[in-house]
């Protein structure tokens, strides 16, 4: 057995003789951060949103922009979902969420094109019927957005940026 596979024996600490931090330690702006993956089924938007919600609520930004980010990232999933080898039979999605002091982004990264190039009759976008208006809700919530694609994967993403903290809440 290697010294890497061994578990080694510590004594327990104290928590009275806890290190302290500097006061120039909280200068600097802290990143929150959560990664999370699920099955691309038809629970995967709602389980998103929730966990948007549930991870923005923790770090207090304003309602307003809350909001604005579970909706932003239900249309991710949703695409990704819709558009992406996620959506069938044994897909995945991962979600990222990163806050500073500045901004928050999501990413929501699936599993590229669907294999399938047979469209289903009746699923063809010509028309623009139910399509269309994710990226333009997404536009209209959120500071920035993009995507970006490698071999395997399609991540789309966007940002919100936070008031300053003097900065009232009927700015937003």
């Amino acid at each position: 057995m290697t010294d890497s596979q061994r578990l080694q024996e510590c004594a327990a600490a104290d928590p009275f003789d806890a290190p302290t931090l500097e006061a120039t330690e909280f200068a600097e702006p802290a990143t929150d951060h959560t990664v999370w993956s699920c099955v691309g089924n038809l629970t995967a938007v709602r389980s998103i949103r929730a966990r948007v919600r549930d991870f923005l609520t923790g770090t207090n930004i304003p309602v307003p922009l809350l909001d604005d980010a579970e909706l932003a990232a239900s249309e991710l999933a949703t695409n990704a979902l819709l558009h992406s080898r996620s959506g069938q039979v044994g897909g995945v999605m991962t979600l990222f969420i990163r806050r500073d002091s500045e901004r928050v982004r999501v990413a929501v990264a699936d599993q590229g094109e669907k294999r399938d190039t047979a469209p289903a009759e009746g699923a063809t976008r010509e028309g623009h019927g139910d399509y269309g208006r994710g990226k333009l809700i997404i536009e209209s919530c959120t500071s920035r957005s993009g995507e970006y694609r490698t071999d395997s994967t399609h991540v789309a993403w966007f940002e919100i940026d936070l008031p300053d903290r003097d900065e009232p809440l009927s700015a937003l």
